[in-house]
């Protein structure tokens, strides 16, 4: 029990990187829907490749619409999927408990991806008794 809720702990760790990123292009895209939502934008025409090379005019046409309450449906998705990856980032708070030194070994190791073997020159450690280590302190802390 206590070795699966480490292996979690780690996995968490492992995807914190990928969950910020997220974190950050839905933010992104939140503020072009806020953007779109006030009306201050003005969505172009999307032509195609053909279209773009064609030297005669095109016929224009009002874009499509996009009704108020569907904007507000989507901005109610992303703002729940960053609630979700918050979540996730927030499992991995148990690590602030250990000292300095084994929060940069496993920052190194799992969020930095330095390998293993600069890691345990830095820090003195066989291969072994690096995972050792990680294992017994973090089942403490959990």
């Amino acid at each position: 029990m206590n070795k699966e809720r480490v292996n979690q702990l780690i996995n968490d760790l492992k995807s914190a990187d990928y969950c910020c990123h997220r974190i950050i292009e839905l933010n992104m895209e939140l503020e072009v829907l806020n953007h779109k939502k006030l009306g201050l934008s003005h969505e172009s025409i999307e032509l195609t490749k053909e279209q773009q090379r064609s030297s005669k005019p095109m016929p224009t046409f009002h874009g499509g619409y996009t009704s108020p309450v569907a904007k507000l449906y989507d901005i109610e998705q992303k703002e729940s999927e960053i609630l979700y990856y918050r979540r996730r980032l927030n499992e991995c708070k148990p690590i602030e408990l250990l000292s300095f030194r084994d929060q940069n070994i496993l920052f190194d190791l799992y969020v930095f991806k330095i390998p293993r073997n600069i890691v345990i020159e830095k820090y003195g450690y066989t291969v072994k008794g690096l995972y050792k280590h990680i294992y017994s302190v973090m089942s403490k802390v959990l």
